[in-house]
């Protein structure tokens, strides 16, 4: 996992809970356990606000939202925010790690090195085939000498 700044994490989070709730009050030490947990787990911020989008989604079609009361705690959005984790895991299934360079890579072979490999290479195909021609018309039997062309 890349290197985060240990107070970002946990005061973005922070901030988006307060803006979705509506309300600019002090998270619980319970939220900030679960922040921590979240934090330790490796799950990244987008899928932590988009689980909390989520589960505000949830609270807003549910009988309490209905009755005036307010979400008020982080622990109301666990389950989304694993779903929203698990989700982008596998969304990121194949595609390896993000790779930052200050520099520009080198290239490991010149581009002349490449051409002469590969003329190198066409012109022993070139020669393969003729023989499985000689070979395919009757008039000769055998590899003719592939193995020293290849």
């Amino acid at each position: 996992m890349e290197s985060f700044n240990y107070f970002n994490y946990f005061t973005e989070i922070e901030e988006y809970f307060w803006r979705k709730r509506g309300a600019h009050l002090l998270v619980s030490p319970l939220d900030w356990a679960i922040l921590e947990t979240w934090q330790k787990a490796g799950i990244p911020i987008g899928a932590v606000l988009k689980g909390i989008d989520r589960a505000f989604e949830s609270w807003a079609r549910s009988r309490r939202a209905a009755g005036g009361r307010q979400l008020k705690s982080l622990a109301y959005c666990v389950d989304a925010v694993l779903d929203a984790a698990a989700e982008m895991a596998e969304a990121a299934a194949g595609s390896g790690p993000e790779v930052k360079s200050s520099r520009a890579s080198a290239e490991p072979f010149s581009r002349e090195e490449l051409r002469k490999y590969l003329e190198r290479n066409a012109g022993r195909l070139r020669a393969a085939g003729g023989c499985w021609e000689i070979a395919r018309e009757g008039r000769r039997r055998g590899w003719c000498g592939i193995g020293g062309a290849v």
